[in-house]
């Protein structure tokens, strides 16, 4: 997934972005992503939701994030 968005092409043709990442505009990305999430086709729908697993993942396992969420992080062992 990541592959085909990163290539014009496939970030062009399924994203509806004809920039690279970078210089899109944050409505640009949001609309692209509203599209994906409310899409007639699974496919694209199953996709959005892969994007925001691993967005959501990737921020719940950073240690400068715990504070927001009220996490004081993992036990200490020994």
């Amino acid at each position: 997934l990541f592959a085909l968005l990163a290539a014009w092409p496939g970030r062009r043709l399924l994203a509806g972005v004809s920039v690279a990442w970078p210089q899109a505009s944050g409505a640009d990305v949001a609309a692209f992503l509203e599209r994906w999430r409310f899409s007639r086709w699974a496919l694209l729908q199953q996709a959005y939701h892969a994007l925001h697993e691993l967005v959501l993942a990737a921020w719940y396992a950073r240690p400068d994030s715990w504070p927001a969420i009220g996490y004081p992080g993992p036990p200490a062992l020994g």
